[in-house]
């Protein structure tokens, strides 16, 4: 019997196909005690086990480093020095010899004891290891019991994989030759899974709530799921006339993005030549060369958080100035709006420590962060390294300050670069003065900004609207709880009135405005925004060429009808409604 269930996309695409259950589960083993005499046998055959193991972890890293880079990488890294730990080696080899434990045993029995001595810690980048410490076990448990491990890079039939959540080890070898599409019944559009769905282009659904128990529940021999990772929805077992209508679905989709591509080289512009500039969302230098090959007339969005990912610590002046060079270089005369350091909320980076907060979403993110005297430190090196790229490129850089309320936040932000600026003025490291040069402007994704944006506009160069945020902020509502899953629908009229507010009074203040949240990379809702006077939308590479076939296909005053048709709807289906 077929079952419907809903979770959030995370890349979009339309695909039929089995499903295969990945669940790393451990291997069952028996807790039975062993003679003295096989006391140098369980030594020897744990030993091997992780020396296999070593192997195994030390291939996936080289393969993560080959496909994703060395920031990715890491994790693996990680991996190879916990499995060589001699605290975690002394504790395994005491259980076999003094408590006369099997290998099994013993290493269960350490890394639970190991893990527990992390979590007394009270050390966030400690306690995140805990995970990784369960990944390795179960790995050298596989090996103990001559079992190869589960792993998604051996599959050979194409399928849709089902998993609860997948691990950076379990991500690794996804081929998307056989990974037809990937459902979750965790995480959320940042988790490790849907950002390697995205850059692998495999439709993707995540935060599926009950789809391991509606799974184990199904007595299929065989379990077919239908997945539409464009709206989310996914069908369990469905009927022939459903699988009938997903296949002719995805052989549409398929066939509209290879004529997409067509789009990659000609401009953004409506049939009575009213032009929108398309640009880029990327994390890492070695996003650009794709982004610039897709099309993207600049960079809307460098979220430079992504550069303290996946590390042990603080990226150095050098290698921030590295990487922001190597981006702006890259879209040569093409605009760069690169956002300063925003972590915080959803976002932890595990070696900063970062205060225990009652609610992290209202709490010390992005500029507040910045801005606070603990954690200036890193605000002031990723600043010397943004001037200094700036100094030694074309000139195409703009600096977005996150997380502005309001006009005290970006004086103090904008004082702090100049200040930062006199430091490398005397040291040598800047012939003369580049931040006149720069264009300096905010994110608009806090209400308090939106409806202040004619006092920012006093000193505000540009704005950049931030949907996720503004969306959660505006409605009160968590974006990542199930339950209020009707306010999470993309088009709540509140949020869109907040939207053209902001472009109307950006535009009445004679200060550019874009769009680089989601919601940018919407093709439904790109006439709407073209009717506002938006000046730019960015998004991920992928959605480029969709957007870009809206905008071709409307004209200026099409797009202004609907709008006022949208601001005067009474709610999300209504709107909805209209945009489709």
């Amino acid at each position: 019997m077929s079952a419907i269930l809903r979770g959030i996309p995370a890349t979009r695409g339309v695909v039929v196909g089995t499903g295969l259950v990945y669940d790393l589960t451990p291997p069952f083993f028996e807790k039975e005690h062993i003679s003295p005499d096989r006391v140098e046998y369980e030594w020897d055959r744990l030993q091997k086990a992780l020396q296999e193991a070593i192997g195994e972890v030390t291939q996936l890293r080289d393969q993560v480093e080959q496909k994703l880079g060395k920031e990715q990488a890491a994790i693996f890294d990680a991996h190879l020095l916990i499995l060589d730990d001699e605290a975690l080696l002394d504790l395994s080899r005491q259980h076999i010899e003094q408590d006369l434990m099997g290998a099994e045993w013993a290493l269960w029995e350490s890394t639970e004891e190991f893990v527990q001595i992390l979590a007394d810690l009270e050390n966030e980048y400690f306690q995140a290891r805990a995970t990784d410490i369960h990944d390795i076990r179960t790995r050298v448990l596989y090996h103990l019991q001559g079992r190869q491990t589960p792993q998604l890079r051996y599959l050979s039939e194409p399928v849709i994989v089902i998993a609860r959540d997948l691990l950076p080890s379990d991500t690794a070898g996804l081929d998307a030759a056989v990974v037809l599409g990937i459902v979750t019944e965790e995480g959320g559009p940042t988790s490790h899974t849907a950002i390697l769905a995205r850059q692998m282009g495999i439709p993707a659904v995540v935060g599926v709530k009950g789809l391991l128990e509606q799974v184990r529940a199904d007595e299929s021999a065989a379990l077919m799921i239908a997945l539409d990772a464009r709206s989310g929805e996914i069908v369990l077992n469905p009927e022939p006339e459903i699988v009938q209508r997903y296949t002719a679905a995805a052989s549409v989709y398929k066939d509209q993005q290879q004529q997409l591509e067509a789009l990659r080289t000609v401009p953004a512009i409506t049939p009575d030549g009213v032009s929108l500039e398309l640009a880029a969302n990327i994390g890492r230098p070695r996003d650009a060369m794709p982004a610039v090959e897709a099309g993207a007339s600049g960079v809307g969005l460098f979220r430079t958080e992504f550069l303290f990912l996946d590390r042990d610590a603080v990226p150095s002046e050098a290698e921030q100035l590295q990487a922001y060079s190597d981006v702006l270089r890259a879209f040569a005369d093409k605009p760069v709006i690169v956002r300063t350091l925003d972590i915080g909320g959803d976002k932890h980076i595990s070696y900063l420590s970062l205060p225990e907060e009652n609610n992290p979403f209202l709490g010390l993110r992005g500029i507040r962060l910045c801005l606070d005297s603990e954690y200036q430190p890193l605000f002031r090196t990723q600043l010397r390294a943004l001037l200094q790229a700036a100094q030694q490129t074309a000139g195409n850089l703009w600096i977005m300050f996150p997380m502005i309320c309001d006009l005290r936040e970006l004086r103090q932000a904008k004082a702090f670069l100049v200040e930062v600026e006199q430091e490398l003025l005397q040291e040598g490291k800047l012939t003369q003065a580049v931040s006149p040069a720069i264009k300096q402007g905010i994110m608009l994704e806090t209400p308090a900004a939106v409806w202040l944006i004619d006092q920012l506009a006093k000193e505000a160069d540009f704005f950049s609207i931030g949907t996720n945020d503004l969306a959660q902020y505006t409605l009160a509502s968590d974006r990542m709880n199930a339950r209020l899953g009707e306010l999470h629908r993309p088009f709540h009229p509140a949020v869109m009135r907040a939207i053209a507010h902001a472009v109307r009074s950006a535009n009445e203040h004679q200060r550019w405005i874009g769009m680089c949240g989601e919601l940018a990379g919407d093709p439904r809702v790109s006439a709407f925004l073209l009717g506002l006077g938006i000046q730019e939308l960015s998004m991920e590479p992928k959605s480029l060429n969709a957007v870009k076939q809206v905008i071709r296909q409307t004209s200026s005053q099409q797009a202004r009808e609907l709008v006022e048709q949208v601001l005067n709807a009474e709610n999300s289906a209504e709107i909805e409604q209209l945009l489709r």
